[in-house]
């Protein structure tokens, strides 16, 4: 027979015992900022967006000269191809990476290295930057 009461304590119970595994589960790991980027690529590029960026001199000149904004250059980070033949990720002090923009209409290559609190952006080449007189 189906007793309401019992059903009832029993789901009071199981409510409270979720619930307080929820607040536990919160306090130990709800600072984290977990990421499911499991592939070479998406960890390399979850890695460079984390971190501070700046540019060298060419670099600098050719943001200027394409007139890219801060959302070009995440764009690079987000949606960019790690081009690994090309890279050097173990090099003193600052490991070397290349990635080149996911954009078809940019279609820039930049090279960064990739040190333990920044980014610098080395330089940056491609079809529109060719326009450029950066040296």
């Amino acid at each position: 027979t189906f007793a309401p009461m019992k059903f009832m304590k029993r789901l009071f119970y199981y409510l409270l015992g979720v619930g307080l595994g929820v607040i536990m589960v919160y306090f130990l790991f709800g600072d984290r900022d977990i990421q499911c980027s499991y592939f070479p690529n998406e960890r390399v590029l979850n890695d460079l967006r984390q971190k501070e960026i700046s540019y060298s001199g060419q670099a600098a000149c050719v943001v200027d000269c394409l007139e890219l904004d801060s959302i070009d250059m995440a764009g690079i980070f987000s949606m960019g191809k790690v081009n690994f033949d090309d890279s050097q990720p173990r090099i003193e002090p600052c490991g070397m990476y290349v990635v080149e923009s996911g954009d078809p209409e940019l279609e820039l290559k930049a090279i960064l290295l990739n040190c333990d609190s920044t980014v610098e952006v080395q330089w940056l080449q491609g079809v529109s930057a060719d326009v450029c007189d950066c040296d």
